[in-house]
């Protein structure tokens, strides 16, 4: 089993799907976890449900800003020693209402690269100052499987999950002296809120190759999970949480610059 007592994760996106997921997981291996998000509401409510031995708490954070980002490090060290993991999950799909859009706009492109990519560099300095003084730490981005193949519908996204891999590779080995490891990982189809609004878009626009009259969302979505995915299972947030767990353990002390698939076997590369 994991253990990660003693130990303080700081997790951006945590309010919800996947970052909840992590958030959840993290706390059930014994870490202290703050739970920053955007939307503070959806933060409190992770860690009010949160079930762990150690502190949790909730902050809001925009990571799109450096000054959000350094008050909530301050505002996080003020009660706590240090920060030994954090985080990248903040993400977005598109600009506002993006899923109304047959084809994405330069607001989506603009959006998409401010939080998925420039937001984890910003979030990455700030933090990386604080773990570098430490000799130590751990860093997870949460990329994408459309990092490995396009999206024929959205390329500002697919394409910002590429750049997160390779952001991952160039901080790994920027921070290998430092004692800190730098991993990604790409998660496959799982059932989130953003996954909601993706099957809204294809039902309006068309399944992606799916005969989709009288489908709902929840059922192009487990089309999708029996077409693309050869263990014909989904993934949830948790999977993504567990694979985070062990990339921040001791366990993978020698593990740094990897983006690592957890998708039921969609990619093998």
């Amino acid at each position: 089993m994991i253990d990660l007592c003693n130990k303080h994760a700081l997790v951006t996106g945590g309010g919800s799907g996947i970052g909840r997921g992590i958030c959840n997981v993290l706390a059930r291996a014994g870490a202290d976890v703050t739970v920053a998000d955007i939307n503070v509401a959806s933060a409190e409510e992770t860690a009010v449900n949160m079930i762990g031995q150690g502190e949790i708490r909730s902050e809001k954070v925009d990571v799109t800003s450096r000054i959000s980002v350094v008050c909530l490090l301050e505002r996080v060290l003020a009660s706590s020693p240090r920060v030994d993991i954090l985080v990248n999950n903040a993400g977005i799909i598109g600009a506002k209402d993006w899923w109304l859009r047959e084809e994405p706009n330069d607001d989506d492109w603009d959006a998409v690269f401010a939080v998925n990519v420039k937001g984890i560099a910003t979030v990455t300095d700030v933090v990386s100052q604080h773990m570098i003084g430490n000799k130590y730490g751990k860093i997870v981005n949460i990329a994408s499987i459309a990092a490995r193949q396009g999206s024929p519908d959205n390329s500002p996204y697919s394409s910002s999950k590429a750049a997160v891999m390779s952001l991952t590779q160039s901080n790994a080995l920027k921070f290998a002296k430092s004692g800190i490891n730098v991993n990604a990982v790409c998660p496959g189809l799982l059932w989130t809120p953003m996954w909601e609004a993706i099957a809204e878009k294809r039902l309006r626009y068309g399944g992606n190759g799916f005969e989709i009259a009288e489908l709902s969302g929840r059922q192009l979505f487990e089309k999708a999970v029996e077409s693309w995915i050869p263990m014909q299972r989904e993934q949830t947030p948790e999977d993504i949480g567990n694979l985070v767990a062990f990339l921040v353990s001791e366990l993978a002390i020698n593990i740094t610059g990897q983006s690592i698939n957890v998708d039921g076997g969609r990619f093998t590369n």
